[in-house]
């Protein structure tokens, strides 16, 4: 059976050069801030123009060049793009507040919070992995991060990663890392976990996250890179402008890679801002001009670039929600995404919902129908004796063929209505979010709370690396 395959493109080869050559130029004449020691150590010995009051390193084209001939994968940018085997799958975000839908309110997160996303991700099939759905705020704000980490540590029976804030939770999450790694219920997770790592502004990284970078560099873990340029704000207002400062964090990014011997990568979660609230926007049209173009622009590189579709800017999930998210989804997906937007959030990262989470995984189903199913011709699907048995004007209901082939042939919704008018009327009329509200009840109701996924072993190790870590920072026992 042949699977989907298909090429999107927006960006002609002399395009995608010209915004190569740009971004060179950038990077040569402007620079980026790199303000660590031991990066800029590293960039002035190999022919960077180093300033180290600020911090600023311009690169010269020559470097930037070999770093991406020494890193760069060897993915052939001009191959066809089949949409990757095995179940279609999305991966929850992390926002700061959490969104109740039945009060209509939005409020800071709690550890309780945290834990009930956990179980909701551990039952979510179309999920493939963790995050703390939203930020701890009841427990100090330097070990927010860390304590999150440490809930999905004990709680996530699926891969989890988090936002790291600071160098002291990086060392302090390695050795956790390290602590679990080889716990029973850890044995089909990643063999190595990431930081990722963003600028702060136009070409501009902090010490803090450079250090963070080098910390997993050199525990031989992995390093994502993860700009985000905005259009109107830290690049140009013009979506081509937009892509070349993209590209200078990823290059930029790439350079570090290379510095430090690790892999490098691309990411293509460019967005405008809108110009009347100055809001990043999530679902707009030219989200899916943006993705289209980093993707190809990343191939160019050799790399599979993750876009940030998928997304809306609804703080329901209304039609605007679900027009915004397939439109910018799929056409990223049938473009070469290698992955797109972390899911369960409300409008442009204005909080995550439970429910909208739940929906997500809905879709996500029914995306794996079209792209992990797809469509097969043999002598069973072609059912040609069945249709000469049936004959002019007959039914194929009753048919055993029918009943040998239904179950795998047709998609069965959960939260999707498929029903008639009168028969949905019949069952209450729900909508799509009443019935995600109900099904996130009955999660939590079998589930929450949850048993630790871990021995009590490292349960005990777990705790003693918590405690060691606040009293350290003077901090406050949780």
């Amino acid at each position: 059976m042949k699977h989907i395959e298909s090429r999107i493109e927006i960006l002609s080869s002399g395009e995608i050069e010209q915004i190569h050559q740009s971004t060179l130029d950038v990077l040569e004449t402007v620079g980026c801030r790199l303000p660590h020691p031991k990066v800029l150590e590293r960039l002035a010995t190999l022919g960077a123009v180093v300033d180290l009051d600020t911090g600023i390193a311009r690169l010269p084209k020559s470097l930037v060049e070999t770093a991406l001939r020494e890193t760069s994968p060897t993915l052939d940018a001009s191959a066809p793009l089949p949409f990757r085997r095995g179940r279609y799958t999305i991966f929850p975000g992390n926002q700061a507040n959490i969104i109740d839908y039945k009060v209509m309110n939005r409020r800071q997160g709690t550890t309780k919070d945290v834990i009930q996303g956990i179980v909701l991700t551990n039952e979510l099939p179309y999920l493939n992995g963790c995050m703390p759905l939203v930020t701890p705020t009841d427990c100090p704000a330097a070990i927010q991060d860390l304590y999150a980490y440490s809930l999905c540590t004990l709680y996530s029976k699926k891969p989890y990663s988090i936002y790291i804030c600071s160098p002291e939770s990086a060392r302090t999450i390695l050795k956790i890392w390290n602590t679990v790694k080889n716990e029973p219920s850890r044995q089909n997770f990643p063999a190595k976990i990431g930081y990722l790592l963003e600028p702060n502004g136009a070409l501009s990284y902090d010490i803090h996250s450079l250090e963070m970078a080098l910390i997993f560099a050199e525990a031989g873990q992995s390093i994502w890179l993860g700009p985000m340029a905005m259009a109107g704000l830290d690049a140009p207002v013009t979506l081509a402008g937009t892509l070349v400062m993209q590209n200078a964090y990823n290059l930029a990014g790439i350079v570090f890679a290379w510095l430090f011997n690790i892999p490098g990568s691309w990411s293509g979660s460019a967005h405008t801002a809108d110009m009347r609230s100055m809001l990043c926007s999530f679902g707009s049209p030219n989200q899916v001009l943006i993705s289209l173009a980093a993707i190809q622009l990343g191939r160019f590189y050799g790399y599979e670039v993750s876009v940030n579709s998928g997304l809306t800017d609804a703080c329901l999930p209304d039609f605007q929600g679900g027009f915004e998210k397939g439109m910018t989804g799929m056409v990223g997906l049938l473009a070469g995404a290698g992955g797109i937007g972390c899911q369960g959030i409300v409008g442009a990262d204005q909080g995550t919902s439970f429910e909208q989470l739940v929906i997500d995984n809905e879709w996500a189903s029914a995306i794996d129908h079209i792209f992990n199913r797809g469509l097969e011709v043999n002598s069973e699907t072609l059912a040609v004796d069945v249709i000469q048995k049936v004959g002019v004007g007959g039914s194929f209901i009753a048919q055993e063929h029918t009943a040998r082939n239904a179950r795998q042939t047709y998609w069965k919704a959960e939260l999707f209505n498929q029903m008639s008018f009168d028969a949905w009327m019949s069952e209450g009329g729900k909508d799509v979010y009443q019935k995600a509200h109900e099904k996130v009840l009955t999660i939590l109701e079998k589930h929450y709370p949850p048993k630790p996924v871990i021995s009590a072993q490292s349960i005990e190790a777990l705790e003693a690396i918590l405690t060691e870590a606040i009293d350290h920072q003077n901090r406050y026992i949780l």
